[in-house]
């Protein structure tokens, strides 16, 4: 079998995608498949750039076309029987209005999703989201979850003069904010992955919040991060998927996260829900894990049984059975 991934241009800020299957690729070449990486010709979109990537990626077509996410637009002059187009999630359309909103939802939904004839998506919640918008799509579309991504690793966990708590930043949705509210009083640390706004940074240091940040972190600095930390804390309020979840029960943190769809369904039962909108009710999640060793094994033991099931290789062999069907239908 030979498949092409076609990929967006490589930038070192957004490379959660290209981590992905990157991983799910070195997995199918251990499997015999004969795969192949092509890019988006430019970093920006344009109306140059929308025309020569469909070109490029024409001339480049295989047995198996997968478009792995983001350049929804690139599937114009794909193979309609043999191409598959993963999309992660579809909330950047409400993020926009106006002509905008409407180019955004034609080009990159609307035309992919009319023209191709299979559709994959991470989670039953992305999938929920395109069927809202375009019913007539339900039955070209196939769930596959993303993999864990980095790397899993039997370690001993060290023993902390205090918890260490890991949360994330980069955007509103993370939720972030309401993570250093619950903490305030709390004697932890907290590892903060991501940018932080001005508005973050006051509130940390008017809480005299003990924290330590980085901006964009590499690999090796997430695993060490995650390494250290006993509690990993995501009560985003929106998510695709939510890898930093499966992360998580891999690096052996507790995990507590959002009662809300994709999270609770990534999560299993390795994970404390809650509602990311009640400070309250993380506050009490934190304490809870910090002062209950019993729940604290429990939360481990749990997300070691459930991080299982996203290995990279489960993941890859969902792919390659969809190829095969794909294949078995030419």
């Amino acid at each position: 079998m030979k498949v092409t991934f076609f990929q967006r241009f490589p930038n070192p800020k957004f490379l959660s995608i290209a981590k992905l299957f990157s991983i799910l690729n070195a997995e199918m070449i251990n499997r015999g498949i004969d795969t192949k990486n092509i890019y988006e010709v430019d970093p920006n979109f344009s109306f140059l750039g929308f025309i020569r990537t469909n070109l490029f990626f024409s001339k480049n077509q295989n047995e198996i076309n997968h478009i792995t996410g983001a350049i929804h637009w690139s599937v114009f002059l794909l193979k309609r029987k043999n191409t598959v187009l993963t999309i992660h999630d579809a909330g950047n359309i409400s993020e926009l209005s106006g002509i905008k909103q409407y180019l955004f939802k034609l080009l990159w939904f609307y035309l992919p999703l009319k023209k191709l004839k299979y559709i994959t998506v991470i989670s039953e919640k992305s999938k929920k989201e395109l069927v809202e918008l375009f019913p007539w799509a339900e039955n070209k579309i196939t769930v596959i979850p993303n993999c864990l991504t980095i790397p899993y690793q039997d370690f001993v966990k060290p023993v902390n003069s205090k918890p260490v708590i890991l949360a994330y930043g980069f955007y509103p949705k993370k939720n972030l904010y309401r993570v250093l509210q619950a903490i305030v009083g709390i004697d932890v640390k907290i590892i903060i992955i991501g940018s932080l706004s001005s508005e973050v940074m006051k509130f940390l240091q008017e809480n005299d919040i003990d924290y330590i940040n980085y901006e964009i972190a590499t690999e090796d600095e997430l695993i060490d991060a995650y390494k250290i930390s006993d509690i990993l804390c995501f009560p985003s309020l929106y998510e695709g998927f939510g890898l930093p979840i499966l992360e998580g029960q891999a690096m052996k943190c507790c995990v507590i996260t959002s009662d809300m769809s994709p999270m609770k369904e990534v999560a299993g039962d390795g994970a404390i829900l809650v509602n990311p909108n009640s400070t309250e009710e993380i506050r009490k999640a934190i304490n809870d894990i910090i002062s209950d060793q019993e729940l604290r094994n429990k939360l481990l033991k749990l997300g070691h049984q459930n991080v299982i099931k996203y290995f990279p290789e489960i993941i890859a062999e969902k792919y390659i059975n969809y190829y095969k069907m794909i294949l078995d239908k030419k």
